[in-house]
């Protein structure tokens, strides 16, 4: 029985299995790459439609088109924003006047992630099972949760499970390491959402987690956003136009290609270079943004997310009483490499805030792990309250009567 998670996320997604001969949760490479654009393209002539790299390719298309028909040709065809835009009663516009629901445009992505897998890691075996993460703030909008589960349903997965992405990064975390005695806050600032959670590990390498915190449309693609709209105005101020030809719209090869990738050479290297944009009806050359310019443009974003986290801080502080304290803190989400975050939360976290090496992959690590967490024996634990043993799929502890936190844990709802 195959199964994998999904870390389906707002610019990249990514998908782990675990290995059958390891047990260890491994990432799938898509092309040799972890991640995977969240993106389809549907081309003009109702053919298959391009999923992740291909569609993302058809950003070098536009830069390369002759006219501005031929632009807008290509962009009608290129959809994204699948995870931030997702509603009910919505619908995606494709060429040729047609239109999908957004379960139906997800499904087309997931299809493809499920057929590769599929073929490159488990010989053809059909893949039954599959754990899907999702940001809190999904809990507030449950119509999301319901649209992920359906799209994933009529992409061909029989049982879906969906998981939190905090909890799923926490899982992906621990992994095979034996962590004991210790309690961990998970800082996840991926391309568009922010969540963070707490995590208490017992004597027996146990967890339970503290109810996670979470904000929507916030993350590395508001970051391209305000960098979008600080070169527009540069080149506003210094050539008399807009990046793009038309008034009040993004040029979205600009800011799909040029302003996420600066973002991230600027995220992992802080780098400060010249840049030149490809524009319709003409090239820019851009100076260098200074260290204030670039500060400016990243600090807001990251000042909501150290906020959220210093509430997050206040309520393990306030459950000290019942052992809980935080021992380590780390940093999960590409957003997460930005300079600014660990300055900020050195101020306000009890120890070093330590980035994990698999910062991409973790929460799909996690997500594979909890699809395949049913076929783990169950094995002696012990009540965190009064110390008696028992297992870990019992419900309650029979001396205290609470409930058994480790048995909750398998539940959805978490």
């Amino acid at each position: 029985m195959a199964r994998i998670g999904i870390d389906f996320g707002t610019s990249y997604s990514t998908v782990s299995y675990v290995n059958p001969q390891t047990q260890e949760a491994v990432p799938i490479k898509f092309h040799g790459k972890e991640k995977i654009p969240t993106m389809l393209y549907f081309p003009e002539d109702g053919s298959a439609p391009f999923v992740g790299e291909k569609a993302y390719a058809m950003y070098d298309h536009c830069m390369n088109a002759e006219t501005s028909d031929q632009i807008d040709l290509i962009l009608g065809g290129i959809v994204t924003g699948l995870k931030r835009n997702m509603s009910r009663d919505g619908r995606v516009a494709i060429p040729g006047g047609r239109a999908l629901t957004y379960a139906e445009a997800i499904s087309v992505f997931l299809k493809y992630i499920k057929s590769y897998a599929e073929k490159n890691c488990f010989e053809g075996e059909n893949i039954t099972d599959v754990c899907i993460t999702y940001p809190v703030a999904f809990d507030e909008t449950p119509f999301k949760k319901e649209i992920l589960e359906e799209a994933a349903r009529l992409s061909g997965f029989s049982v879906v499970r969906l998981l939190k992405e905090p909890v799923a990064a926490a899982m992906g975390y621990s992994g095979n390491r034996k962590i004991r005695n210790q309690g961990i806050l998970i800082y996840d600032f991926g391309g568009g959402t922010f969540d963070v959670a707490f995590v208490k590990f017992d004597h027996n390498g146990e967890y339970l987690v503290l109810p996670p915190m979470g904000i929507s449309d916030c993350g590395g693609e508001n970051i391209d956003i305000a960098l979008y709209e600080a070169w527009d105005k540069i080149v506003h101020n210094t050539y008399g136009r807009h990046i793009s030809e038309y008034d009040n719209e993004v040029f979205q090869p600009v800011l799909k290609m040029d302003c996420m990738k600066e973002k991230e050479k600027m995220s992992s290297f802080g780098i400060f270079q010249s840049h030149m944009l490809f524009l319709p009806g003409g090239v820019v050359r851009l100076n260098p943004l200074t260290e204030s310019q670039w500060d400016d443009i990243v600090s807001p974003w990251v000042e909501k997310t150290v906020m959220l986290t210093q509430q997050m801080i206040t309520r393990v502080e306030a459950e000290e009483a019942n052992g809980f304290s935080i021992n380590k803190v780390i940093l999960i989400g590409g957003s997460s490499r930005f300079p600014q975050v660990t300055e900020k939360l050195r101020q306000i976290c009890p120890v070093e805030p330590v980035p994990v090496q698999d910062v991409d992959v973790a929460v799909a690590n996690g997500a594979a792990i909890y699809v395949n967490a049913d076929n783990v024996q169950p094995h002696v634990c012990y009540c965190c309250y009064d110390g008696r043993e028992l297992r870990t799929d019992q419900q309650f502890c029979i001396r205290c009567g609470r409930p058994n936190l480790r048995y909750n844990y398998c539940f959805d709802d978490l």
